[in-house]
């Protein structure tokens, strides 16, 4: 029976366990540290990027159809696949496992302290039987999420945040970033770079899928749920981002700017709430790795049972990809993880992309617009992803040249070089579409 208020509720409240990992808690104090008084506009501009981009990710996936299949058959039928190969490979190789790692290291040796090898793997094989616990029932997943572990992560954070309110440890100095414009560019920029967008396209079909499970079908209701939980997912984690942010800048005249970003939110809970805050915030830690944990294993799994037509099942297949994150975890595979982060740099324009042509699909004039913009700015990003690698060690070769030519193009020195050739390649596709008379795929709806 359909209980609107209950089910959006529930899958808003999962929407943002998912979307708020580990690092969301680590990133807003260190904005916070470096705005200072200015506080006000980093917020602002953190919630543009950090907050309202991914939230729009998951509403345009389900602006163009029901998942992401239906979202990139407008490039071209295989595109579906290609980035759900590199999704995959960004999940089991570098997402989760640094999930499980970080709720292992900030979380348990947060209370305990430093702890043998063979616990780590212990808590490891734990985490992630729970993740699958959680995640085996495709069409459970979001219920389970967002009515037992969402509860327990917002009362963590709700305790830190009420406390950073009512019990600062300071007022507000001046940070190193003295102007409110300056203050919301760097919370902007770096709210864009923390990559939600990527989880919002990717995670976008399990709540569609949970909405179609409890019978919201209808045009008028689908989209009527879809903007609750988009309202639900952006209230909560603007509370838990400002607030978090609140506290940091709290510390302009304890910490040094570049104090690790870590320790400084791990000593702010300390100086707020003590030794029985340093807890809190390890449970925080590790349920925010665990909800995120549980939502990319549902959605890769999904991905795989789609990608076999069924004949690999999806609980199969989200059983094989744990194993896999476990693996990779607890042997400490150093040089396969550095494989994620080209990966995410070559998905992550991408992701942008898909996120405004699916929200303004009304001024998409027709498919070549999507291929040409989709094409260009995965061909830009490969050359960011060239950088990622070399910076990490995962290649030798030097770059200087390609680099040269590439700080010619506009918003370069600022990590938009994808920006103007997608507009471009925008245009150019929607016209050569449009002379050649070429047949778009009608939306769904």
């Amino acid at each position: 029976m359909k209980n609107p208020k209950k089910d959006v509720l529930v899958v808003g409240f999962a929407m943002f366990a998912i979307f708020f990992g580990s690092g969301n808690l680590i990133f807003p104090p260190q904005i916070g540290l470096l705005s200072g008084d200015q506080i006000i506009p980093a917020i602002v501009g953190l919630a543009f990027t950090g907050i309202l981009f991914p939230m729009l990710a998951v509403a345009a996936v389900g602006n163009v159809g029901y998942g992401l299949k239906d979202m990139l058959q407008h490039v071209t039928p295989w595109w579906h696949y290609f980035f759900m190969a590199l999704g995959l490979v960004a999940v089991i190789f570098g997402t989760i496992p640094r999930c499980g790692g970080v709720a292992f290291e900030s979380g348990v040796q947060g209370i305990f302290g430093e702890l043998p090898t063979w616990v780590r793997v212990a808590f490891l094989f734990v985490f992630f039987a729970v993740s699958y616990y959680f995640a085996m029932n495709q069409s459970k997943v979001v219920d389970k999420v967002g009515n037992y572990l969402t509860p327990i992560l917002l009362i963590t954070l709700a305790v830190i945040i009420v406390l950073a309110i009512v019990k600062p440890i300071d007022s507000l100095g001046e940070g190193t970033i003295t102007t409110g414009g300056e203050s919301f560019l760097n919370a902007f920029l770096t709210g864009y770079n923390t990559g939600d967008v990527g989880t919002g396209i990717i995670c976008a079909g399990i709540f569609i899928a949970a909405f179609q499970e409890k019978g919201y079908t209808e045009k008028h209701e689908y989209r009527k749920m879809m903007f609750g939980i988009i309202v639900i997912g952006f209230i909560l984690l603007f509370m838990v981002y400002a607030g978090l942010a609140y506290l940091g800048s709290q510390g302009t005249r304890i910490y040094e700017p570049d104090v690790d970003t870590t320790f400084l939110l791990t000593d702010l809970v300390r100086r707020v709430a003590g030794t029985a805050g340093t807890v809190v915030l390890s449970i925080a830690v590790i349920f925010a790795c665990l909800t995120t944990a549980i939502g990319m294993i549902s959605t890769s799994g999904g991905w795989v049972q789609d990608w076999s037509k069924g004949k690999i099942s999806y609980k199969k297949a989200a059983f094989v990809i744990t194993l896999a994150i476990f693996l990779v975890s607890s042997l400490g595979v150093s040089n396969v993880l550095l494989i994620s982060g080209p990966v995410f740099t070559l998905l992550f324009p991408n992701a942008v992309v898909l996120t405004f042509l699916g929200i303004f699909r009304r001024f998409v004039p027709n498919d070549g617009a999507w291929k040409g913009a989709v094409f260009t700015s995965v061909f830009m990003a490969i050359f960011d992803a060239l950088n990622a690698a070399a910076s990490s060690g995962l290649i030798s070769a030097d770059l200087t040249a390609m680099n040269n030519v590439l700080s010619y193009i506009p918003l370069a020195e600022q990590g938009f070089a994808w920006l103007v050739p997608t507009i471009i390649g925008f245009f150019v596709g929607a016209l050569i579409y449009k002379v050649t008379g070429k047949e778009s795929i009608p939306y769904p709806f």
